[in-house]
């Protein structure tokens, strides 16, 4: 299997990406495979950790990602990215920006799942880049310059905890629909 590398972005890179990526991250090695996942934020302060409460609300989920560091969007990430999947349509826009063809791979994560499930998951042996322009056919970018609540994951910074537990399930969905769409279903037997 292909090496296939992942990045979500988000404001802060203390919240939303870094648990998006943790789970990912989980998903992948619990099914074993060849994935890697970054994430990185669309502010210049790099270095932070992740927030207590979404420290939290993945140590409840078993998944620890005591280690992570926020780190800023760059054109190496981007370049170096298969796919990019992002929090908000704002972040959407400054990583398309950032390399010639990154907006091709380069979707909210809530768009990529909706064209994803209208196009099936990708084949055993589809290249990367070929499922992304299947599901891209009509894809306008002009669609993308508004905000859209729709393609939004709440950011649940300065909120309650609850807030942060609602957040970590709905990214945990979320997730899932990427890893099921990207790899298909567990082999059983």
């Amino acid at each position: 299997m292909v090496l296939i590398v992942i990045v979500y972005v988000c404001t802060a890179n203390v919240n939303r990406s870094p648990m998006a990526a943790a789970l990912t991250s989980h998903l992948a090695a619990g099914r074993g495979l060849e994935l890697t996942v970054g994430s990185a934020s669309t502010l210049l302060r790099p270095g932070h950790r992740a927030t207590p409460a979404a420290l939290a609300v993945l140590r409840a989920r078993g998944i620890d990602a005591e280690t992570h560091r926020s780190r800023t969007l760059t054109p190496e990430i981007v370049a170096g990215a298969d796919l990019v999947l992002t929090m908000e349509r704002v972040h959407l826009r400054v990583a398309a920006l950032m390399t010639p063809g990154a907006f091709d791979k380069t979707f909210t994560l809530k768009e990529f799942l909706r064209r994803a499930l209208r196009c099936d998951a990708r084949y055993p042996s589809e290249p990367l880049d070929l499922y992304l322009q299947r599901i891209s056919i009509g894809r306008d970018p002009v669609e993308l310059l508004t905000t859209n609540e729709a393609d939004e994951v709440a950011d649940p910074q300065g909120g309650p905890h609850d807030g942060f537990v609602a957040t970590c399930d709905e990214l945990a969905l979320l997730c899932e629909g990427v890893v099921e769409l990207l790899f298909g279903h567990p082999q059983l037997g």
